[in-house]
């Protein structure tokens, strides 16, 4: 037996249509459909059927809004445990977390001359002499140092690292018996006032960009050294000190703070030669002038 075909005005809507096909009312012919949808039992099955609809979007919203929450997290967290364990090495606290009261890392301390070679009347003991008067005047505005004469030369140790660059400044003409200057450096542990200078020195270390260049063009030493500095310049409006970080070369031909800050490089791009030269490419599963366009003839497993 055919089924006739359906006039226009047994045909019914498309939201009629889909609302017998949730609740599963769709195979019956449409005029049964049209007297179901007249029923009043048909309005409290679809506000239901809508209402465990709703409820299973939320469900699934809430899903994915956790999983997007622990993707970031997961992102962050990284930044976080590398930022974590820089200071834990520094600090040497690996378990509980305890207040912060030392840092160990090598930070410059104080300055050592070699003796300087020279044809001179004075006795070995005249030229000390000379020499601790010199630097006694240069370090009388300096607070606690150490000071230590060696066969090879004369050595000067600060208890507070901040002053190294006022040490630096007042020795830049150094007595006719010494000779070349030269960083002294220490790990610590550096605790009480030094305890900051040596979290400011790590931070600025990380900081610099890998090839980070003196900027004196007579001298592109990489490396750079920072030395954290205090200012006394206090006002009515800054009644504290100013401290600030100041980027030392020590190349032969600076062995001086660099103006541009190790920055003059930052947009250049260092060739590989470093890369060869350390052997990092030795090891090459692809022989020098093939592609991966055609089959590879010389394939070798490290």
């Amino acid at each position: 037996m055919e089924t006739a075909p359906l006039q226009p005005k047994d045909r019914i809507k498309g939201a009629t249509r889909k609302a017998m096909q949730g609740l599963g009312f769709l195979h019956l012919r449409p005029t049964f459909q049209k007297l179901v949808r007249q029923h009043d039992r048909l309005k409290t099955l679809l506000t239901v059927e809508i209402g465990k609809a709703e409820k299973l979007l939320d469900t699934e919203t809430l899903k994915q809004s956790r999983r997007d929450d622990r993707r970031d997290i997961g992102r962050k967290n990284g930044i976080f445990k590398h930022g974590i364990k820089g200071i834990k090495k520094i600090t040497g606290k690996y378990n509980t977390s305890k207040p912060l009261t030392e840092v160990k890392i090598r930070c410059p301390c104080g300055l050592k001359w070699t003796w300087q070679d020279h044809a001179s009347f004075l006795t070995k003991q005249e030229r000390e002499e000379r020499t601790m008067t010199w630097i006694n005047e240069c370090t009388r505005n300096l607070r606690t140092h150490s000071l230590k004469m060696t066969p090879g030369g004369m050595e000067i140790k600060l208890e507070a690292l901040t002053d190294m660059l006022p040490l630096l400044q007042v020795t830049k003409n150094p007595s006719l018996d010494l000779g070349t200057r030269s960083l002294i450096y220490d790990v610590g542990p550096w605790k009480g006032e030094n305890l900051l200078a040596g979290i400011e020195i790590f931070f600025q270390k990380n900081a610099y960009h890998p090839f980070a260049t003196c900027g004196n063009s007579e001298c592109s030493k990489t490396g750079p050294i920072p030395m954290s500095t205090i200012a006394n310049n206090t006002t009515s409006e800054q009644p504290l000190p100013t401290r600030s970080i100041e980027h030392f070369c020590e190349g032969e031909t600076c062995f001086k703070t660099d103006p541009t800050n190790f920055r003059s490089t930052r947009h250049r791009t260092r060739d590989r030669t470093f890369l060869d030269n350390a052997g990092i490419f030795d090891f090459l599963t692809l022989a020098s002038g093939e592609t991966i366009r055609d089959p590879v003839t010389t394939f070798r497993e490290f």
